[in-house]
């Protein structure tokens, strides 16, 4: 089961071209971005992270019902916990984030990388993972 999730993981990068307002990943600020973030990943609503993030746009609707089912089958209950594991700034307000979402035994990595741009905020790329290591080597 866990290498399903893995396949259909890492198959979606999410890094689509901005299009409707209401599906870019644009926000007012990083704690708006976190605030959206850590309530869809904490609650599992994959199907609308996948959105908000910028990533519903290169799914079909199956293919999102298989993520969220998926999502759902190898994480049952809520996350209870999140830090931020590394943060790696560059230039011009870009910034690179590793996050863990766990309860329990059950651990979720998630991968931004976003833009700074004073005033907003922009997801550029944004990934989760069950596996630490098909996300670290991103840094």
């Amino acid at each position: 089961m866990r290498a399903l999730i893995l396949a259909l993981l890492t198959s979606f990068s999410l890094s689509a071209p901005l299009q409707a307002q209401e599906q870019q990943p644009v926000f007012d600020s990083y704690e708006d971005m976190r605030r959206v973030m850590d309530q869809l990943i904490v609650t599992r609503q994959v199907q609308e992270l996948m959105v908000r993030f910028g990533g519903g746009d290169e799914m079909t609707v199956a293919q999102l019902n298989d993520l969220d089912a998926t999502v759902e089958r190898l994480y049952p209950n809520n996350f209870e916990n999140v830090a931020v594991m590394r943060r790696l700034q560059h230039g011009g307000g870009f910034t690179q984030e590793l996050l863990v979402y766990w309860t329990g035994l059950n651990y979720l990595y998630v991968y931004v990388f976003y833009h700074d741009r004073g005033g907003e905020v922009v997801s550029i790329n944004f990934r989760f993972n069950s596996d630490y290591a098909k996300l670290t080597g991103l840094f």
